[in-house]
This record gives C-alpha cells, structure tokens and sequence, in this order.
C-alpha cells in the first residue's frame, strides 16, 4: 500500500491510501525500497502514478506498508476469510474483532524479511533454542523480546542437551541464545534458522531433582544484546555449524 501523508488521516490513520497492489507483481527479487518510484507501478494505473510523481517532486516521504500473507492452511484454497481479514487490515480506525491487530507492516521491515541473509555464528560459539511451531510472517513485528523469552526459551525440558549447555557455560562463560524458527513448508511461515530472539544467557539450573526440567538464566548485559540483535536478528543462522549448541525439547 502507497500513502500520502499530506492528507491527514482518512482511510488509513497515517494518511491516504491511494494504491494498493500485490508484491508479486513488482520487478524480482522484490525490493520495496523502490516501491515508491512511479515506474514500479503498472501502466494502467494512471492517477496513482501521477499522484506519486508529484509527490515526489514536492519532496513528500510517501509510506509504504506491506500486509503479510495470512492464510495458513495448505490444504485449502484461499477464499473469503482471507480477502475479509485484509480488507480489514487497511481499515481506519481498525475494527475491534480483527485478529492481529499488527499485521500492517512498515515497508522497511518488510524488506528487511525479503532481504534475509545468512551471518555466520559468533567464532566463540552459539546455543541455539527452536521455536515451538511454526511461525507466521505476520506475527512478526508483534514478537517482544521479553515475552518470547519468556514463552520458548526460559522454561526446558531434558536431560542431556540442557546438561551439555549448562557445563559449557560453567566452562566457558556467558553465551549468546538465538532463538530461531524451526521451519515449515507452509505458505506464510518464516525459513528455518530465522532469528527471532537473541539474548545472553549464563548459565542453565535445574529445577527438579530428577535434573529433567531447567530454568535458562540471562546475563544483565543490555549493551551487549543490543549489539547480537543488530547484527543476527531477523537474519539466517547456520545451525549446522560445529560452534553449536542445541538447546532442545527433549
């Protein structure tokens, strides 16, 4: 979607959409950073493309968001919930029984998930923890990092891998934890090893005294998360490199 900020809120709360169109349709591979230039629009679509280049010429920022493919079923065919949830995802002001009130995306982020690349893992070393399902595109911008901690990494369950990482830690020290997507072939899903969390964690307690259940414990080291998140989140990781560490269900 193309909006003009200039208009004030009308059918959307940061302006006007005065185009809407399918990224399948934009030149490959997809770059929305060019989303804004008249020609990325189609031929036919006259009033819009003027509309743009005026813009432009006046120096206007024009928005550019995207809304993630949120049908998830394989098995069947997209129909009208589909059509349905995105037409009320452009809605201003947003219905109150819309589901995932976030799923209107800003193009950057956007981009930043078409443009994924794969960073290779700290030479120190890496734990990595799969998330639990899949997980859909849309959901992204509405993962908070304390609550996905929280949810998928705080809490393990096993005996050999969380015993493996808790020496290592005793051994070695502190260690970043990527939380990464465990990958599905589902139309709408994140690839496997997209990060989605990163923290540091130092050390791993039992909890039980069987040793089959145990409490992942983070680092008070913001400054030092800030700089993992910058570079690996929303990036691909290689979980078959030999400084792995999985931390997994058992």
């Amino acid at each position: 979607m193309l909006i003009d900020p200039t208009s004030g809120p009308t059918n959307h709360a940061l302006g006007t959409i005065f185009y809407v169109g399918l990224r399948d349709e934009l030149p490959q591979p997809v770059d929305l950073r060019g989303a804004t230039e008249p020609q990325s629009l189609p031929l036919e679509e006259t009033a819009a493309r003027g509309r743009l280049e005026r813009l432009n010429t006046e120096g206007v920022r024009v928005l550019v968001e995207v809304i993630p493919e949120q049908w998830r079923e394989t098995s069947n065919p997209p129909g009208l919930p589909r059509v349905v949830g995105t037409l009320c995802a452009t809605l201003h002001p947003a219905p109150f029984n819309v589901r995932h009130s976030g799923v209107r995306w800003p193009g950057s982020l956007a981009q930043t998930v078409e443009s994924a690349r794969e960073v290779p893992v700290p030479e120190g070393g890496v734990i990595i923890r799969r998330h639990q399902g899949s997980v859909p595109v849309a959901t992204l911008p509405l993962l908070d990092p304390d609550t996905l901690f929280q949810q998928q990494v705080e809490f393990v369950e096993g005996r050999n891998s969380p015993r493996e990482v808790s020496n290592r830690l005793k051994e070695g020290g502190p260690l970043p934890l990527f939380l990464v997507a465990e990958g599905r072939t589902e139309r709408g899903v994140l690839p496997s090893n997209f990060v989605l969390g990163a923290w540091m964690v130092e050390q791993i307690e039992p909890v039980d005294e069987a040793r089959l259940r145990w409490r992942v414990v983070r680092t008070d080291d913001a400054e030092t998360e800030g700089a993992l998140r910058r570079r690996y989140l929303h990036h691909l990781v290689d979980a078959g490199d030999p400084g792995v560490l999985r931390l997994r269900k058992a």
